[in-house]
């Protein structure tokens, strides 16, 4: 009984946590056009903050989904992806940990922390998050 759970969980699970990601995302868009609109440099803070959380949501959903399990810090989020990545060309070719740190840098460092991060680099760092939760999302399916 407990086995059946546990793949109701993992099968349910997935497609949910790319929904809230891809959800995340759709705010950080939104609050990137709110900030073209009135260019409030807070806007554009909480564009990166929304994009970098659909980014973790993505990354997590990829670890749970792969056996690795679900990080509760970005450390621990960062040696599984290595650990994951590892030995698998399919995903080294992919370069989802070069990308996942990108994001970091950019979206959470530059972006949220520091505001120093010019529109247009926000407007680039949200499709590349975009295509980096597809690619998450082609490799959980």
């Amino acid at each position: 009984m407990k086995f059946l759970w546990l793949v109701y969980l993992v099968h349910w699970e997935i497609p949910m946590a790319f929904d809230e990601a891809y959800k995340a995302l759709a705010y950080a868009y939104e609050e990137y056009k709110r900030f073209e609109e009135g260019r409030d440099l807070l806007l554009l803070r909480d564009a990166c903050e929304k994009a970098w959380l659909a980014i973790i949501l993505a990354t997590d959903q990829l670890l749970v989904s792969k056996g690795v399990g679900k990080p509760s810090s970005y450390r621990e989020r960062r040696e599984m992806l290595r650990r994951l990545v590892a030995g698998r060309p399919e995903l080294e070719g992919l370069g989802i940990d070069d990308r996942f740190y990108a994001r970091a840098y950019k979206l959470n460092i530059l972006g949220l922390h520091e505001g120093a991060i010019d529109p247009e680099d926000v407007e680039e760092e949200l499709r590349k998050a975009e295509e980096y939760l597809k690619t998450l999302e082609s490799l959980t399916g």
